[in-house]
């Protein structure tokens, strides 16, 4: 199929419920950089942390390294201590900072947590001598939320493996069958759950409704082939991957459209609508064309009106369009006056009064006849601009 299908028959139905439960992390937008992360799990790998499962959270992770490593694996019980933020380079070398040290008398376990599983710049090498160090038993971890083998180079590959979902999932299996631990320890425990529901479930559960949705849109734009490649969890990065792909190519180039529009919308007032409007606004005449906004505000032209005395008006017209007008929509909706049987629509452009009384409507002229270049004997602009005028 084509790129056109993939992203409009598939991204509506990828959006997240409209009701978002509470979650710590969501609020205070924690999680978003490894150091935060970070500094949770050396939370839940310290014996002494105020969580109050004592060695479990050791327990765990290292009996996933065994997992990984396989049964001639020498890996010690502990207790290890926990250090952060470990310089693990030579003497006279530049810093290497790994996030995690776990050591005691007999072994190192040198963590590096990221989002993805790659070094990202560190040396697998460097972290390996440091935990080898005094002829100690070291073992080099890959922490992270998505796995992507591809990504592990420069002795990455031969790192110990471990998502947070793994960890997290086996984490929360143990403690749910301490019958005591979630009565004891409410808050602890509550904490927990959302950092498993945050960065091992994937937020929210998603609806059995949200997911046949999903599959309707799979077999309308021709994805659903995807269902017959195993492995399925091959399949499923491999879709992820396409559909980013596309979405981030469509997203850069709807931004260089949109500064198309801008272009040619700008042109077109300066050469012909601030003509079309001599001497017909109440307040005076289009003195200035203004294009200098920025952020979301940045997709409007504005028509700056000034008197016949020379004075600025208060009364100012801006044609605004894409991402600002939504803006607008979003956040100033009672201003927004729409003809019967109208909805908003995205594609048009819309006027806007900056004045006493501020009113939104949208405009019969799309941006898409923006793009291909208004004629100087179509009037639906000035029009429409004149209207606004009489009624604000």
């Amino acid at each position: 199929m084509d790129d056109y299908d993939l992203i409009t028959e598939l991204l509506p139905v990828l959006g997240r419920s409209s009701h978002e439960s509470f979650n710590v992390f969501n609020v205070m937008h924690h999680g978003t950089h490894e150091k935060q992360l970070s500094n949770i799990f050396r939370w839940i790998l310290d014996i002494g942390g105020s969580h109050r499962f004592e060695t479990l959270g050791q327990r765990v992770f290292l009996n996933l390294i065994r997992e990984r490593l396989g049964p001639s694996a020498d890996l010690p019980d502990g207790p290890y201590s926990v250090r952060q933020e470990v310089n693990t380079a030579e003497s006279g070398h530049r810093l290497d900072i790994a996030d995690l040290v776990l050591e005691n008398d007999s072994t190192v376990v040198v963590v590096e947590n990221y989002e993805t599983s790659d070094g990202h710049g560190h040396s697998y090498n460097s972290y390996l001598k440091y935990g080898q160090r005094d002829g100690k038993f070291a073992v080099v971890v890959l922490l992270f939320a998505s796995e992507y083998t591809y990504l592990q180079a420069d002795g990455w590959e031969r790192a110990t493996v471990i998502t947070y979902e793994r960890f997290l999932d086996r984490l929360m299996d143990e403690l749910n069958k301490e019958r005591n631990y979630a009565q004891l320890h409410t808050e602890q425990y509550s904490f927990l759950i959302q950092m498993h529901r945050k960065f091992a479930a994937k937020g929210d559960e998603v609806s059995d409704s949200e997911l046949l949705a999903f599959i309707d849109a799979m077999c309308v734009s021709g994805e659903a082939r995807r269902y017959r490649e195993r492995p399925s969890d091959v399949a499923a990065e491999k879709f992820a991957s396409d559909v980013a792909e596309r979405a981030r190519e469509r997203f850069e180039g709807g931004r260089e459209v949109l500064k198309r529009v801008k272009d040619r919308l700008k042109i077109y007032a300066r050469s012909t609508l601030h003509n079309q409007l001599d001497g017909k606004l109440r307040a005076g005449s289009v003195r200035e064309i203004r294009t200098n906004y920025v952020g979301i505000y940045q997709w409007i032209v504005e028509l700056v009106v000034t008197a016949d005395d020379g004075v600025t008006s208060a009364q100012n017209f801006e044609i605004r369009f894409g991402p600002t007008a939504w803006n607008y929509v979003e956040n100033e909706s009672d201003s927004l006056g729409l003809g019967d049987g109208e909805t908003v629509d995205y594609s048009k452009l819309f006027i806007a009064s900056t004045g006493k009384r501020r009113i939104m409507r949208q405009s019969q002229v799309s941006l898409l006849e923006v793009l291909h270049g208004l004629s100087a004997d179509d009037y639906r602009l000035r029009d429409e601009i004149l209207a606004l005028d009489a009624t604000s």
